[in-house]
């Protein structure tokens, strides 16, 4: 008997019990309602900036052919015209 409260007064122990708590807690927390909603938030920001952000780039590449033509043109280059 002796050998068993050795082993629960482990820190090995400890730790394994500190592994089972955050695993119970972890699944509530993830199954929890509050926490789906907010996630669910944050996703649906993340997709916005993502959207936003490729607008934006599509927006820069754009004013960046029309400098490009308009310096060809400038130049007396023979721009190629884009289909």
């Amino acid at each position: 008997m002796k050998n068993c409260w050795e082993c629960i007064k482990s820190e090995k122990f400890a730790y394994f019990l500190g592994g089972v708590a955050a695993v119970i807690l972890g699944k509530k927390i993830v199954k929890c309602d509050k926490t789906r909603k907010t996630a669910v938030k944050a996703m649906a920001k993340a997709m916005m900036l993502q959207s936003d952000a490729k607008e934006a780039f599509e927006n820069m590449k754009e004013e960046a052919q029309d400098l490009c033509f308009d310096a060809k043109v400038e130049a007396g280059i023979e721009p190629k015209e884009e289909a």
